[in-house]
């Protein structure tokens, strides 16, 4: 199941959690994530903090992987939302779209992926993801 926690952004949620549904039933995961989106501020300071990296990212996930007695909890995503709309504007994108490509790579990188190590795996799979549910 997938959360967007207290947001205060304006996104369509329905739409966003209706399209990470359905990356969970692509890549056949089983369990629970929550996104946040936040603002440039907070997304520097988790950047800094967890990846040492002292400037605001599009998406960061954090992987939690934990069994609870009635749930899997996969991890959390934080999403920056002014880099969203920048992106949007500069990918010639409607934001959703833009959203829902950094969901999917968030959602890849709880699913274990990592395009920082791999051959360019995740990002064709991103790729065909995004193409097929937008």
């Amino acid at each position: 199941m997938v959360t967007i926690a207290d947001n205060s952004f304006d996104i369509d949620s329905v739409y966003l959690l209706d399209r990470a549904s359905s990356i969970f039933n692509e890549l056949k995961l089983k369990g629970d994530i929550t996104i946040k989106f936040g603002d440039k501020n907070e997304s520097q300071s988790l950047n800094s903090q967890y990846r040492k990296k002292d400037i605001p990212t599009d998406v960061l996930s954090f992987p939690i992987n934990e069994d609870f007695h009635d749930s899997f909890y996969i991890g959390d995503i934080h999403i920056c939302f002014p880099i969203a709309i920048d992106q949007a504007a500069s990918n010639g994108v409607h934001l959703n779209e833009e959203l829902f490509t950094l969901i999917c790579h968030g959602i890849l990188h709880l699913a274990g992926y990592d395009h920082e190590t791999d051959s360019g795996e995740m990002l064709v799979l991103q790729d065909k993801i995004v193409r097929k549910f937008i």
